[in-house]
């Protein structure tokens, strides 16, 4: 082949290279900007019905088909909802019920949130949340929103507060898992949801608890760095400086002349543990004492693997198959009532909700 010819039919080959180069990048652009949600994959729908009985108002969200092949199992998800409670305001019958909604994003999850408001002879809001995953439209549990961290100890937590905290106003046996509950998640927040008069009987009481999730922290410990006390109870203890650190506290020095380690949060000071002192205190507030006090082991303080779960609040902890510990907690700053809880049924969004 003459040379000239070699050269031209190589410059074709390195132009039709570039060309699969470039449509391949611009399918990628394609896929990627489909991928995000957007205000013009979902448009509202006007319910103006009545059925057995029951007048049914409002709007809810219908998911268009430019979102992908998940729009119409995600419209049957939203379908569901409306009947689940809309037969929820006939068993108390209601004459009527209004629906409306919000729709929460992150780059992970949407959350499409309905309300119900029925009208009876006690109006009440219940809510519902569809949260799926914004590329496949799988929907996601809140375990699986959360990374795999499961929060349920923390918001069990957070209920017993309310509840220790203004025992006149909760029901004191409120024991239905907060995973089984509606939520939505924001970049800097982690709502749960509750149904008026789920938490409580009296009217517009707490219906959502709110974490601020970079304040959620967890650490495992392997089974390798905790000690087993060598009596015959076999009581779990656990390195003080390497489990709170790992859990967002600060961790003072050793002091051997009183034999102590102060432990501080966001710079203050909350509890003082010293050597054989089976006497632990919160905000120096004497809580209880333990199976064993703190003991002091190779250089490094151990205490009782029910210290975190039983004088920190809003700790707790799981042991796997291998007896690592994974521990979670919630590291708010102490919580006044608004800042834990909400009243309305859905509360404000913290970005826009696209609506």
């Amino acid at each position: 082949m003459p040379r000239i010819a070699r050269y031209v039919v190589a410059l074709i080959f390195c132009f039709t290279l570039l060309g699969v180069a470039v449509y391949a990048f611009d399918a990628r652009g394609l896929s990627s900007a489909a991928s995000a949600w957007q205000a013009g994959m979902y448009e509202a729908r006007i319910l103006n019905t009545r059925q057995q009985g029951l007048d049914i108002r409002g709007e809810v969200p219908e998911i268009l088909e430019d979102f992908g092949p998940a729009y119409e199992a995600l419209n049957m998800e939203i379908e569901q909802a409306i009947d689940t409670l809309a037969e929820g305001t006939r068993r108390i019958r209601a004459r009527s019920v209004s629906f409306d909604y919000e729709i929460y994003y992150t780059n992970e999850v949407v959350s499409i949130v309905i309300s119900a408001t029925a009208r009876a002879v006690t109006d009440r809001t219940s809510v519902l949340s569809i949260n799926f995953n914004p590329r496949t439209g799988n929907l996601v549990t809140l375990t699986q929103a959360m990374g795999g961290l499961d929060i349920t100890p923390l918001a069990e937590g957070k209920i017993a507060d309310m509840i220790r905290l203004d025992p006149a106003t909760y029901y004191a046996a409120f024991t239905a898992p907060p995973t089984g509950q509606a939520f939505y998640l924001t970049d800097t927040l982690l709502v749960l949801l509750f149904d008026e008069f789920q938490l409580s009987s009296i009217p517009g009481a707490t219906s959502s608890i709110r974490f601020v999730r970079d304040n959620i922290m967890q650490v495992t410990i392997s089974r390798d760095d905790y000690r087993i006390s060598p009596d015959r109870y076999a009581i779990r203890m656990m390195p003080v400086r390497r489990t709170l650190i790992g859990l967002g506290y600060e961790v003072g020095p050793w002091c051997p002349i009183n034999r102590e380690t102060p432990i501080s949060l966001h710079g203050r000071e909350i509890i003082v543990l010293r050597e054989g002192e089976n006497n632990y205190q919160l905000n120096g507030v004497l809580q209880r004492t333990l199976e064993a006090p703190p003991t002091l082991f190779n250089g490094h303080l151990y205490v009782p693997i029910s210290f975190f779960d039983q004088i920190l609040r809003l700790t707790a902890f799981t042991i796997n198959a291998q007896d690592s510990i994974s521990f979670i907690s919630y590291l708010a700053p102490p919580a006044s009532r608004n800042e834990s809880v909400g009243a309305a049924p859905v509360p404000p969004p913290m970005q826009p909700s696209m609506r």
